[in-house]
């Protein structure tokens, strides 16, 4: 049984606590409390209050770093990303862990004319989010852990239902030219997290970046239409003024997909399907 910790137990990182705990010995980390159980407990601390957190667990295997700032600001994120990371590898300073995950997005990419990126794509992002992650990921790279970045794409699933409202208020973006997006399920970034910690504790290789997206990009358009026909009443289109400043790239999951992983939804289709129909769309 590893010992593992959770930095951020929020929706993707409270969801991986509860499944790791069925196996392993899991503590949670966040700035609100929680109620324990067996294999699971959760801490009371704050990333960006290294007092807070002289009181980690010993002799841990993995740490997953999964924090979600709750201000968007380039303070905030220097706050919760930048300097949470160094207040926690400080933490652990006398610790041998295996691995130390952290969970970046794919924002740290500056494409934005439908090139297709992955791991080896240059990045110089123009968005302070972007910029404030990459250097997230540098300072765990200067650390002494083994460690690895996940880049998620835009993450959807239950209780995420912006677009799905976006379609049904009539949202409308023009097919030319496209707009690329792309999208990877709660429940899959959770599978991915549970599939690298799985690898690093029985010591299989790794890479330091994985870029975690589904198996389909796809332009706005095409999926705002798809949501309206599955929706079937929606209110008269009218035009996304924020469509502009979206980014525009295609982001590839090859290196993750060698490692093994099967995605649960492997597309836009199969994930909103699910999320129609329990928000009780037939």
């Amino acid at each position: 049984m590893a010992r593992i910790l959770i930095v951020g137990a929020g929706d993707v990182g409270g969801t991986l606590a509860m499944q790791l705990a069925q196996h392993h010995q899991v503590w949670g980390l966040r700035r609100s409390g929680g109620a324990n159980s067996a294999n699971l407990q959760w801490l009371q601390a704050d990333v960006t209050d290294p007092e807070t957190l002289q009181e980690l667990p010993t002799d841990l295997d993995l740490v997953i770093y999964s924090v979600a700032s709750p201000v968007f600001s380039k303070e905030g994120y220097h706050d919760y990303y930048v300097n949470g990371v160094r207040h926690v590898l400080q933490a652990l300073a006398d610790q041998r862990l295996r691995r130390f995950i952290f969970v970046s997005s794919s924002s740290v990419y500056h494409q934005m004319d439908g090139e297709w990126v992955d791991e080896t794509s240059a990045t110089a992002p123009h968005s302070f989010a972007g910029k404030e992650l990459l250097q997230a990921e540098q300072v765990l790279q200067d650390s002494r852990f083994e460690s690895t970045a996940v880049r998620f794409t835009g993450i959807y699933g239950p209780g995420r239902n912006r677009l799905i409202e976006q379609a049904r208020h009539g949202g409308h973006c023009d097919p030319e030219p496209p707009v690329w997006t792309n999208r990877i399920h709660r429940d899959d970034c959770v599978g991915v997290l549970a599939l690298l910690c799985e690898k690093a504790l029985a010591g299989e290789p790794l890479e330091t970046l994985y870029l975690a997206t589904d198996d389909e990009p796809a332009t706005l358009f095409d999926v705002l239409e798809w949501l309206k026909d599955r929706i079937a009443e929606v209110d008269p289109d009218h035009d996304m003024p924020e469509v502009t400043r979206r980014a525009n790239r295609r982001c590839r999951n090859d290196r993750l997909k060698a490692l093994g992983y099967v995605f649960r939804f492997s597309n836009y289709r199969e994930g909103y399907d699910v999320m129609l129909s329990e928000l009780g769309y037939e």
